[in-house]
């Protein structure tokens, strides 16, 4: 699969206006990164997929396919699909909550607030 051209990683930066897709921060162009909304897989075809029983959509690098992202979004993100992400984003809630000591003792001295907000990525709020 070809990269991404300069051209088309500007069209991509500009998509939310220099503001990461997912948590919404600013983004430069030099250091952002461009994520797959659909994950590419690299190194499987869409068959290969197919055959293992990965039920999964095989991106390309199409623009509608194509979000700028700041880099700690993009690798959390991985190849999981943006539901996929977010129910991972949401067991990481309940699993720091249970096993975090450091988190809990912060919560217990106010410097942590919990709340119930689900997790809500930028573009959702466009």
């Amino acid at each position: 699969m070809k990269s991404i051209s300069k051209e088309k990683r500007l069209k991509v930066y500009s998509i939310f206006n220099g503001k990461c897709a997912y948590c919404g921060c600013d983004i430069y162009l030099g250091t952002f990164h461009v994520d797959h909304i659909n994950p590419l897989f690299r190194g499987l075809s869409q068959e290969q997929m197919n055959r293992i029983g990965y039920n999964k959509v095989k991106g390309t690098n199409n623009i509608e396919n194509l979000y700028p992202s700041c880099p700690s979004c993009n690798c959390s993100k991985s190849t999981y699909t943006i539901e996929e992400w977010r129910n991972v984003i949401e067991l990481k809630k309940e699993r720091i909550k249970k096993n975090s000591t450091d988190y809990n003792f912060l919560l217990k001295f106010g410097c942590v607030i919990e709340t119930d907000k689900s997790v809500e990525f930028y573009f959702e709020t466009l």
